[in-house]
């Protein structure tokens, strides 16, 4: 069962509500700009299968912590956008370790006619299930949208990258890096190692933590890179209400069209890079 506290909450219609900060609005403006953006490309492979695969989905409802406002949680977020689009998703796949978050995530959808199809457990061992199912010929997009680095294993992109069309937007937390990279990077502990394999054999663990964590976000972006999946220039840095920097959404995708689709409605101007 979810915990009732400051991060979960039961909506009127006794489904689960997730309690966000106010830059999860800009989150899911990034997101669904891009599924908005790329709708035309998506049409040319309705036939073949244009999936949303979401491993992190959360119950599909969020409410503001600040303001009281509800707002859609990212999987319907992305139905809605995508059906307003030049072309929906032809299959939902959703999945999250907490079944009752999956339960929520998947009535709501399943309300709006939305085409799901749930895979229960981890992240790490539903990946590989859903991209069984999926069509080598058809187009994908992929959220990753973990709540810590910890969880954002590598193994999710070593999946994805054996699909031939696959466009990926990732949430890698800064803040938890900024936290925790002393302790990450311990040997009692396995967070960088579920992130980013072999970066003992690489990189000093008892550097300056902002080299350390410069050095580690490279790492992991060189091998994901070299899995096939080139991420691109400009990544879109999340900011908090005091202006802190909270975490990172980077692009991935193995094909120009997605790049110059993300380069437009991302904030290229900004630039913002692995800075600390």
């Amino acid at each position: 069962m979810a915990q009732r506290d400051e991060h979960y909450s039961l909506d009127d219609d006794g489904l689960l509500v997730e309690n966000v900060g106010p830059w999860a609005i800009d989150k899911l403006k990034i997101v669904t700009d891009y599924i908005q953006a790329s709708g035309a490309a998506r049409r040319r492979y309705l036939g073949a299968g244009a999936s949303y695969i979401d491993v992190f989905c959360g119950p599909g409802r969020s409410k503001i912590r600040t303001t009281g406002k509800f707002i859609d949680g990212s999987p319907v977020a992305a139905f809605r956008k995508a059906k307003g689009s030049l072309a929906p998703f032809t299959v939902m796949h959703i999945s999250d370790a907490n079944p009752e978050i999956l339960s929520s995530a998947e009535k709501r959808l399943f309300t709006l006619g939305a085409p799901v199809s749930l895979t229960a457990g981890p992240a790490s061992s539903a990946m590989p299930k859903i991209v069984q199912q999926l069509s080598s010929s058809g187009l994908h997009f992929a959220f990753l949208d973990p709540h810590n680095l910890g969880t954002l294993s590598f193994d999710l992109f070593e999946s994805l990258a054996k699909l031939k069309r696959i466009d990926i937007i990732v949430h890698v937390s800064l803040s938890d890096l900024q936290r925790n990279a002393d302790r990450y990077s311990s040997a009692a502990h396995d967070q960088f190692d579920k992130f980013a394999p072999g970066w003992r054999d690489h990189i000093r663990a008892d550097m300056n933590q902002g080299s350390l964590r410069a050095a580690i976000l490279q790492y992991w972006s060189d091998k994901v890179e070299a899995l096939g999946l080139p991420r691109a220039e400009h990544c879109e840095l999340i900011k908090g209400t005091q202006n802190q920097r909270l975490y990172w959404l980077i692009f991935l995708g193995k094909h120009d069209l997605a790049h110059t689709l993300w380069s437009k409605i991302s904030s290229s101007a900004k630039a913002p890079g692995f800075d600390f």
